[in-house]
C-alpha cells in the first residue's frame, strides 16, 4: 500500500509542477508577445491603431484555464481510484494536456494572421 501512495504522491506533485510550468511560461510569453505589440505598434505610423492585447489574453486565456482545469480534475481523482486506475488518469492528462497545447499553439499562430490579412 506504500508504494501506491508514493506513486500517487509523484503523479500528483507532477500534474502540480506541469500546471505552475504552463502558467508562469504562459504569463511570460504573453507579457513578452504585449510588449513586442506595442512596440511594433508605436513604431508603425501608417496604422491609426496600435494593437497591445490579443489571442493570448483573450482567448488563449480561457483555453490555459481550461488545461489547468483538467490539471485539477486529474488530481482530484488520482486519490478516489485504485492505482492501475490513477495511473491511466495520469497517463491520459499527460496527452490531454499535450493535444491542448498543442491546438492552443495552431489557434495562436491562425489569429496573427487573421489579424495581419483578416
Amino acid at each position: 500500500m506504500m508504494v501506491s501512495s508514493d506513486k500517487r504522491d509523484v503523479w500528483r506533485e507532477s500534474l502540480g509542477a506541469m500546471k505552475a510550468s504552463l502558467e508562469k511560461s504562459y504569463e511570460f510569453k504573453t507579457i513578452v508577445q504585449e510588449e513586442e505589440q506595442l512596440i511594433q505598434g508605436l513604431r508603425d505610423i501608417s496604422k491609426n491603431y496600435v494593437v497591445f492585447s490579443g489571442y493570448r489574453r483573450n482567448d488563449g486565456k480561457r483555453r490555459m484555464n481550461d488545461i489547468k482545469s483538467m490539471i485539477d480534475s486529474a488530481i482530484e481523482e488520482i486519490d478516489c481510484c485504485d492505482s492501475k486506475e490513477a495511473s491511466s488518469i495520469y497517463l491520459q492528462t499527460l496527452k490531454a494536456i499535450t493535444m491542448q497545447t498543442r491546438w492552443a499553439s495552431i489557434l495562436e499562430d491562425l489569429s496573427k494572421y487573421y489579424h495581419n490579412f483578416g
